[in-house]
Parts: C-alpha cells; sequence; structure tokens
C-alpha cells in the first residue's frame, strides 16, 4: 500500500466512513486515476459546491430538529432533484463510487 493510499483510506475514517468502504474507494481511485481527477474537478465547480453544501445543510437542521437521518436526506434531496440533475455529468465519477460501495456489501 503506497503513502497516497494509506493517506486516502485515513481521510475516508476521519470523515466516518468505514474500515471496509475506506479500502473499497481507496482501492477504486488506485485502479482508476481517471476517477480521481473527476472528482478534482467537482471540487472546483464553485455552484455545485454550493448546492451541497446547502443540501447538507438543512439535513442538519432537520436532523437536529428530531428528523430521522434517512427521511432528511430524502426530504431535502426530492428538494433540490432538477439542481443535482443539471450536474448529473459531473457527478457520475462520485456515483460511481456510491455505486461501488452499495455493489460489494
Amino acid at each position: 500500500m503506497g503513502i497516497k493510499s494509506f493517506l486516502t483510506k485515513q481521510v475516508l475514517k476521519a470523515k466516518g466512513v468505514s474500515g471496509e468502504e475506506a479500502d473499497r474507494i481507496s482501492k477504486m481511485m488506485d485502479e482508476n486515476p481517471a476517477l480521481v481527477d473527476s472528482l478534482k474537478e467537482l471540487e472546483k465547480n464553485k455552484e455545485l459546491k454550493t448546492l451541497f453544501e446547502n443540501i447538507q445543510k438543512e439535513i442538519d437542521e432537520k436532523k437536529k430538529s428530531g428528523m430521522p437521518e434517512m427521511y432528511a436526506m430524502m426530504n431535502v434531496m426530492s428538494k433540490y432533484k432538477e439542481q443535482v440533475r443539471k450536474y448529473q455529468n459531473e457527478l457520475a465519477p462520485l456515483l460511481q463510487i456510491m455505486q461501488g460501495m452499495q455493489g460489494k456489501k
């Protein structure tokens, strides 16, 4: 395991990702450098970044008011689904990672 892979796993774990999922994500990123480049481009998209910051903020507010996390996420995401759909091409790499995590459970 290289230092880059190790650091990726540590960052993911610090963000609350389980060790097994962190391993899978790190492996996926090691095997597909283009995926990493695509994710870096997402970070540069200020509109998209702001959209997801707003989504996270609203989810957190709903959770604080007592709504279960899953319902809060579904409620907020349904509100923003058109804006998220606008960025579906940009989000493809992120969705690829998420699908990879679900498919390996």
